[in-house]
């Protein structure tokens, strides 16, 4: 019996299908529960907040969307994006997890006035403020 080569076409498929499973078998976090359970999130979240985590609603993340990826100044992040119940349009939060790294940033937005979480430095609170307009001024 002879085996293929390894430049081969079924040998690169076969590669590349064990690459994609070997990468699915750890799932990213895909709601803002999964990074409520997770212990260095809170912690670092919580030290993010300050004063602003007895909120509930931003305590718990209350009405995110699903967590998305956004890659930027090549770090990977996890975007959340609550809002308090009945009164999105006023009380809302941008919020950037790094897994790698457990750092928090966010920028909270209360009836206009905006407060910014986990010290960003200045070209991630631009982008904090770019992310934060396509996910709730868009509309």
């Amino acid at each position: 019996m002879t085996l293929p080569s390894p430049r081969h076409p079924a040998c690169a498929l076969g590669a590349a299908l064990l690459l994609a499973a070997a990468g699915a078998a750890e799932p990213p976090l895909a709601t803002p529960e999964d990074l409520l359970r997770d212990a260095r999130f809170r912690s670092a979240y919580a030290a993010a907040l300050g004063p602003k985590a007895k909120l509930p609603w931003i305590a718990r993340l209350s009405n995110s969307a699903l967590l998305r990826a956004h890659r930027f100044e090549s770090v990977d992040y996890q975007v959340a994006s609550p809002c308090k119940p009945h009164d999105c349009a006023e009380h809302n939060l941008l919020l950037l997890y790094a897994p790698a790294s457990g750092k928090v940033y966010g920028q909270l937005h209360e009836r206009g006035q905006v407060t910014l979480l986990g010290a960003p430095g200045p070209a991630l609170s631009q982008e904090l403020g770019r992310l934060w307009k396509r996910e709730f001024r868009s509309q």
